[in-house]
């Protein structure tokens, strides 16, 4: 029996037929995705807020992403310069109290003449939850978790500017009710000069406007950076951040961060979300520590909940290469 053989180039070029038709598909999905059927794209997928908590441990705004993770919240991925492939794997928890917990797992590419190219999932859930009927006792446990699956093209569409889109799948289960629904998302990241970086995105978002609109949030972010200076001996640099994420029919959460960054070695990000539910404004902390070594890096994120009620961890690892 024989075995087929494949150089390194030649396995470079299979990577290249394949992904250069990924913008295509993309652009035949959208149409597609209009004519697909209202149950499949009529109702907001249960359970989508456990999201929320996901990225309750992000410090950087969602439309600034730039980690291992980005793919599952801004379709505009953007890579260091030299950097072929990335790739990064999180997982989430939370105290009994809350009980969501999950894991993220996103790859980005560089395509000659395509740009990168994305493929993220994530799945979060919420355990040992009780089902009951008229007695105390359990008789089972209620199924509820979201998941969501992205595939995405981006690139430099202008100098300064990278552009991107991303289809999405997102369903979930919440008891007996479970849903399905596509999205279409778009993201854009502006570099306006070495010290300022603005984003925009869509997460979930349903071009048809319909009651699947209820799933989807709309982010901005802006950074700025300063230049480097000396500190203990390494270079450094203060990172400030501005952050704001819009669901439909409720009020905006703001988001305000401030980092240091000593190299690659050490990050220290710290600062706060606030919002308001139900008339009463709430502030939740955002903490997270970066530890990197040559191409990989480890984040610890916390978003320390209401009121340090229910604080949920985010443990990620994120390996890029040249």
């Amino acid at each position: 029996m024989s075995r087929l053989h494949l150089s390194k180039q030649s396995r470079a070029g299979i990577l290249r037929r394949v992904t250069r038709h990924i913008p295509r598909l993309l652009c035949c999905l959208l149409p597609a995705y209009l004519l697909l059927p209202t149950v499949l794209r009529g109702q907001a997928s249960v359970a989508s807020d456990l999201w929320r908590v996901a990225a309750g441990t992000q410090v950087e705004p969602l439309a600034l992403a730039d980690g291992g993770s980005a793919p599952l919240w801004t379709p505009a991925v953007t890579l260091a310069a030299g950097v072929r492939w990335r790739v990064g794997v999180e997982a989430i928890n939370s105290p009994s109290e809350i009980g969501v917990g999950g894991g993220l797992l996103a790859l980005t590419a560089r395509v000659p003449k395509i740009g990168l190219v994305s493929v993220a999932y994530g799945r979060l859930s919420v355990q040992d939850v009780a089902l009951t009927e008229t007695s105390p006792e359990t008789i089972g446990d209620v199924p509820i978790y979201n998941q969501a699956l992205s595939l995405g093209v981006s690139r430099e569409v202008v100098p300064g500017v990278t552009g991107g889109i991303a289809l999405r799948y997102l369903s979930g289960q919440l008891g007996s009710a479970a849903r399905q629904q596509m999205g279409i998302d778009f993201g854009a990241q502006i570099q306006t000069s070495v010290h300022v970086r603005l984003g925009l995105a869509t997460r979930f978002f349903d071009p048809t406007l319909r009651t699947a609109s209820g799933a989807a949030s709309y982010s901005l972010g802006a950074e700025y950076k300063t230049s480097a200076f000396d500190a203990w001996g390494s270079s450094a640099v203060f990172v400030m951040r501005y952050g704001l994420t819009a669901v439909r029919g409720e009020s905006a959460q703001q988001l305000f961060t401030i980092g240091l960054a000593l190299g690659t070695a050490l990050a220290l990000d710290g600062g706060f979300a606030v919002e308001r539910a139900s008339g009463d404004q709430e502030v939740r902390s955002r903490l997270a520590v970066t530890f990197g070594s040559g191409s990989f890096r480890a984040q610890i994120g916390r978003d320390g909940g209401v009121n340090d009620f229910g604080a949920a961890y985010r443990f990620g690892l994120t390996a890029a290469f040249r």
